[in-house]
């Protein structure tokens, strides 16, 4: 009786299963449909997720690491000018211009062919031996003129990736050196730079670091402090990728800091274009905001180049290969800019950086503190964790307590600070705390196993 009475009711349990699922389908679509507009919603507040996929179709010369650029480039390099002559011209011919040799990227207009009016010259009496001389009138100097540069370049081909946990750093790096044929991929670069994973890696690998990585890479590459748009753009026009510092933007990521690779410039546009982890590859960047991003990492900037690129990079930046040459220069170039910008204490922050470069630690932490009471670390309290020259300039001056308070804050805040564990153990081991010290090396080499300065000074104290 009661199995009769189950297969009563088995077209009816069917059919509640079937409503019950119909149902479930119903419900589940109306979830994802509130996630999805939810999802466009927060993507339109977020303008590197917001922003659709640059296409790197650029204007203007597009260049190979195979190809020479198109027009030879230098640092502000004068045109031949031809001297003036004291010769007097002859009465019945117009004078002639000595041609000068011309370049193929130099355009030098041609004199006209219009014969001049015979020149009248009055015969001077010969001047005795003991006659006081005429002085010569001096030729004006021909003011220095830069050679001409493409007014759009693009260097192919280079890879992208999009970066992981504050790895920067290392995609930018693998990215540059994509351009020269080289297959590293980033999460090799960051078992070197920063060797633990994610959130426990340190949030920034300072440039020393990165250029000494590239340099083993069997590429060329030096940090400059002290860059402007104008350099950038003449190395990249002689087919030189450049790895710049600076923050990732002034809205969502606003004091972020930031690695990103300039592959291109188009001067009709106004803008760079950059292979950035975050965003995608050839990326527009204004000039103006490319600029405005600089500043507080004293406008650092890694070139790469191989044997054959060398020549123009020497000309490009000239004396300043010589770093105490370019250490000098960041000085006065950072002075400069935070005279334009009185009231902007990212530019004091990188005249301080500037400062500590050139060996100067007494003037940057004067600038690192005026920085800070003009509220920078108000508005960027995680500003400390891309640069740690502050303390380190601290130390290097015996100002060890402030020194060890600023480290600790930022290491606190930061969660992972190998260099600020290794300024500290400097601290310690000063004072003669050894058993501090040798604690403060070794979390150090906990942060990042391979920060040689701890290791060194580990093994020192016998750690």
């Amino acid at each position: 009786m009661r199995r009769d009475l189950g297969m009563d009711h088995l077209p009816h349990r069917f059919m509640n299963r079937w409503i019950g699922l119909g149902t479930s389908a119903v419900l589940l679509g109306l979830i994802a449909a509130v996630i999805g507009l939810q999802s466009g919603r927060v993507r339109s507040h977020i303008p590197y997720l917001n922003r659709p996929p640059p296409t790197p179709t650029p204007a203007g010369v597009v260049l190979s690491l195979g190809q020479p650029a198109a027009l030879p480039v230098s640092i502000a390099t004068a045109p031949v000018v031809a001297a003036a002559v004291a010769t007097e011209p002859a009465a019945t011919t117009a004078p002639t211009i000595a041609p000068t040799a011309t370049s193929a990227s130099t355009y030098i207009p041609t004199a006209a062919t219009t014969p001049a009016t015979p020149t009248a010259i009055s015969v001077l009496p010969t001047v005795p031996a003991t006659a006081t001389p005429v002085p010569a009138v001096a030729s004006p100097t021909p003011t220095a003129m830069p050679e001409p540069i493409p007014p759009a370049v693009f260097l192919q081909p280079m890879a992208h990736w999009f970066q992981g946990w504050n790895q920067c750093a290392e995609v930018s790096s693998a990215m540059a050196l994509s351009y020269f044929g080289n297959k590293v991929e980033p999460n090799s670069v960051t078992a070197v730079l920063r060797p633990n994973k994610d959130w426990k890696a340190a949030k920034n690998v300072e440039s020393p670091y990165i250029a000494d990585y590239l340099r083993g890479q069997g590429v060329q590459a030096q940090a400059f402090e002290g860059g402007t748009n104008d350099r950038i753009k003449r190395l990249v026009a002689a087919g030189v990728p450049v790895i710049v510092g600076q923050w990732q933007n002034r809205t969502d990521h606003a004091g972020v800091g930031h690695w990103r690779v300039v592959r291109g410039y188009d001067d009709a546009k106004g803008i760079f274009l950059v292979n950035d982890s975050m965003i995608g590859a050839a990326v527009p960047l204004t000039y103006a905001e490319f600029d405005d991003l600089w500043p507080l990492y004293d406008y650092v900037y890694i070139p790469l180049w191989n044997d054959r690129l060398a020549p123009a990079v020497q000309r490009i930046i000239g004396a300043e290969m010589d770093p105490n040459v370019n250490a000098v220069h960041a000085v006065t170039y950072a002075e400069s800019r935070a005279k334009e910008q009185p009231t902007n204490a990212e530019r004091y922050f990188g005249l301080g950086g500037a400062y500590f470069k050139a060996g100067d630690n007494a003037k940057a932490v004067e600038m690192y503190r005026k920085a800070k009471s003009m509220g920078l670390l108000d508005r960027t309290p995680w500003a400390l964790w891309y640069q740690s020259w502050p303390v380190t300039a601290m130390v290097n001056l015996g100002l060890d307590d402030e020194a060890l308070q600023v480290a600790q804050e930022n290491i606190k805040s930061a969660g992972v600070y190998a260099l600020m564990r290794y300024e500290r153990g400097r601290v310690f081991e000063k004072r003669g705390d050894l058993a501090g010290a040798k604690r403060e090396y070794q979390m150090a080499l906990v942060d990042n196993k391979n920060l040689k300065e701890a290791r060194d000074a580990a093994v020192r104290l016998g750690g």
